[in-house]
């Protein structure tokens, strides 16, 4: 039995024609690669710019916390310095127990005075 070696020579047109084939594929690749290569570029930037803007604005919010924490202190000083509510209330119970309102001015009393002996003059007579 005699087993035939397939021939294992090609012609040089097949070969120039899979070599151009393959050419074609590798520079349809190489195009792709290019492509997706610019795109992650591009997304890159736009992730570096996104980044930048979202670290800009995180400064101005602590920049904005750290104004409103030194207002919140100030406020708080001052609260410090007003009367408290037992301050209040002690003030409150010497006032209703003073009872400002019913005083009268010297002047206005010297008139009732003078009004009440006019009164008790005029009776005597």
């Amino acid at each position: 039995m005699v087993i035939v070696a397939p021939s294992s020579e090609y012609d040089n047109s097949q070969i120039f024609v899979w070599v151009k084939g393959l050419e074609g594929k590798v520079n349809n690749l190489l195009r792709e690669v290019d492509m997706i290569k610019n795109d992650f570029i591009k997304k890159a930037n736009n992730l570096r710019e996104e980044i930048k803007t979202g670290n800009d604005d995180l400064m101005e919010l602590k920049k904005e916390q750290e104004r409103l924490l030194q207002k919140m202190d100030i406020i708080i000083k001052e609260l410090k310095r007003t009367a408290g509510k037992e301050e209040v209330m002690f003030l409150q119970k010497y006032l209703d127990l003073w009872s400002p309102l019913h005083f009268v001015t010297q002047q206005d009393l010297e008139r009732m005075v003078d009004a009440k002996v006019a009164l008790l003059k005029h009776n005597h007579k």
